[in-house]
């Protein structure tokens, strides 16, 4: 199981363009590189205004807390201008920039910061989690993507 786990964080830092050793030692100072996610939406049928409602009213401020603490550059929330075929279709697209690969994908700290901003700001634990268990029950799919920009000459 713990190999498994070393196995697919090195791939993935692999994939991210950065050697293991050099993202291992990579912190919030200079040097750090960002790693941009992708998060794809797919939601049911009528439902695009209520997951829009929740999202913003539970997930979003959580996001900007953890941008406040460094842990994000920047998030953008998108929605597509006209309709999309059904494979292909997304309803909402939200990138993150993260300050770092640790930050997107396995930093211990932003799991303890967020618990806590969480707890702040939500003080209703059970009606956040019904509510965060509707928004996830208004999707028809959802997947993630890390992307690199590439620079053509």
């Amino acid at each position: 199981m713990r190999v498994t786990r070393l196995l697919l964080t090195g791939l993935t830092l692999w994939a991210m363009g950065r050697p293991v050793q050099a993202q291992a030692a990579a912190t919030p100072s200079a040097g750090a590189v960002p790693v941009t996610m992708e998060y794809y939406y797919r939601i049911k049928w009528g439902s695009v205004e209520e997951f829009k409602r929740l999202y913003a009213k539970n997930h979003a401020p959580l996001l900007r807390e953890m941008e406040t603490l460094g842990f994000i550059k920047s998030v953008r929330v998108e929605e597509p201008f006209t309709h999309l075929a059904g494979g292909p279709r997304w309803d909402l697209r939200v990138t993150i920039v993260f300050r770092d690969a640790a930050a997107a994908i396995s930093d211990p700290e932003w799991d303890r910061l967020w618990g806590v901003a969480r707890n702040r700001l939500y003080r209703d634990a059970a009606r956040f989690d019904a509510e965060e268990a509707a928004r996830f029950a208004l999707l028809e799919d959802h997947w993630d993507v890390v992307v690199n920009e590439v620079r053509i000459p």
